[in-house]
């Protein structure tokens, strides 16, 4: 009997199809093996750069302008006209020297009366105590005579300072800076006559903010660059424990040498404090991220390639990105993929340089 081609083509395939069914019996297990190999070809990889702690200075810049150390006005003690002022205007004055001489009018002449009154006080007084001696003079009468010696003694004391204070006279070793009369002027008590400026130290003051007074101790070493363009070094001798009410702010005060005499009273200076140093990690900015809590930290591995978070303080920025606090010792941080990943996960590794390659 002839079958037809239809037929033919009909067990072809029926017979095709019990072939594949019986060859995923026979080999269906070697699929399910190959199931873990395709998993582990899943794992995530993450680029890591091993990280060691370095020394770190914060530096706090400063915004102010020089000050000297000790700026007196020096003013009139008594009343005259000014006679001479000695001292040449910007000259180097030691302590002691005469900046204003007034005219002593009278004053000589009062001193000298007033030593002639003493004298014949303190004769009076002597004689009066031999007679004591003798039994012709009461201890009344003594007393008395002892006190007008004493208030001899008082007025010559106070004749004397008052011709003295016709020399107005420099307090300190310094610098004649300003003149404020000249000869012929009348002072009264309180007018004012020179300034003088002592030349070292000197200081640049300022202000630093809440944020930054706790980095700043008495001791730390400073630079200030002058608006006239000088850059000079000290160290800071000043911080203060109150902030300004308005500002809130707390002043400091930094102590620079100035021997030469070059620096001025008043020139605006940015100064740079260089705070203690400490230890911690510069990380690339990108490396610093967020976890479920909100914290800042760094992903990183251990040695067995799991993940690790660890909250960071940033403590102070540069161009390469921030150093940090918190970390200890050497660090495999993860510097490409650490978004992606999460603490506990066991990930793969390479560094950046094969990253790189």
């Amino acid at each position: 009997m002839n079958v037809s081609q239809s037929v033919k083509l009909a067990g072809i395939f029926v017979a095709l199809i019990v072939l594949y069914f019986l060859a995923r019996g026979l080999f269906g297990g070697g699929a399910s093996d190959a199931a873990p190999e395709a998993a582990a070809a899943d794992t995530f990889t993450v680029v890591v750069d091993t990280i060691s702690p370095a020394e770190w200075r914060d530096e706090i810049v400063v915004r102010g302008r020089t000050k000297a150390e000790r700026k007196v006005i020096l003013r009139a003690e008594t009343s005259g006209i000014v006679a001479e002022t000695p001292a040449a205007l910007g000259a180097q004055v030691s302590e002691g020297d005469i900046l204003c001489r007034l005219n002593v009018d009278a004053r000589k002449a009062q001193l000298a009366e007033a030593r002639a009154a003493y004298a014949k006080a303190d004769l009076d007084y002597k004689a009066a105590t031999k007679l004591s001696e003798g039994g012709y003079r009461s201890e009344t009468a003594v007393a008395s005579v002892k006190a007008a010696r004493d208030q001899a003694a008082a007025a010559l004391e106070r004749a004397r300072v008052e011709l003295d204070k016709t020399d107005i006279k420099a307090p300190f070793d310094g610098v004649y800076d300003e003149r404020h009369a000249e000869i012929g002027a009348f002072l009264n008590v309180g007018d004012p006559c020179a300034t003088i400026i002592k030349r070292s130290p000197f200081l640049v003051v300022g202000a630093v903010s809440e944020r930054d007074v706790a980095k700043v101790h008495q001791g730390d070493r400073g630079r200030a660059r002058l608006a006239t363009g000088e850059t000079i070094e000290g160290v800071v001798r000043f911080v203060s424990s109150s902030a300004d009410p308005a500002t809130r702010t707390f002043d400091i005060e930094l102590e620079v040498p100035n021997e030469d005499g070059a620096l001025r009273d008043g020139v605006t200076a940015e100064f740079t404090i260089f705070a203690e140093e400490t230890s911690a990690h510069r990380v690339p900015r990108a490396a610093l991220v967020l976890n479920d809590d909100g914290e800042i930290g760094l992903r990183s591995l251990d040695k067995d390639n799991i993940v690790v978070f660890t909250p960071v303080r940033p403590i102070g920025e540069t161009p390469s990105g921030f150093w940090v606090a918190g970390v200890e010792g050497d660090i495999r941080l993860i510097v490409t993929g650490q978004e992606y990943v999460t603490a506990g996960q066991k990930v793969d590794a390479v560094t950046a340089d094969e990253a790189g390659a």
